[in-house]
């Protein structure tokens, strides 16, 4: 569904912006773990979570977890 996919592409927007103002070492942790999370929202298991539909090539392989 294209406006789950749209609330997930400002999910790590906002994510990926509140990253970057993380630079105390206390809160390296934190970072890591934004990151962490950006990543599996861009993946294309999430996506296909999500309903998006994965190209042929892509489901003959398996679920990727590659990131786009």
């Amino acid at each position: 569904c294209p406006v789950n996919q749209q609330y997930t592409q400002r999910a790590v927007a906002i994510l990926t912006r509140y990253q970057t103002t993380l630079r105390a070492p206390e809160e390296q942790q934190l970072k890591a773990s934004i990151g962490k999370v950006s990543h599996i929202f861009r993946s294309d298991l999430f996506q296909a979570l999500l309903g998006k539909r994965l190209p042929p090539s892509e489901l003959s392989a398996g679920f990727a977890l590659n990131s786009h």
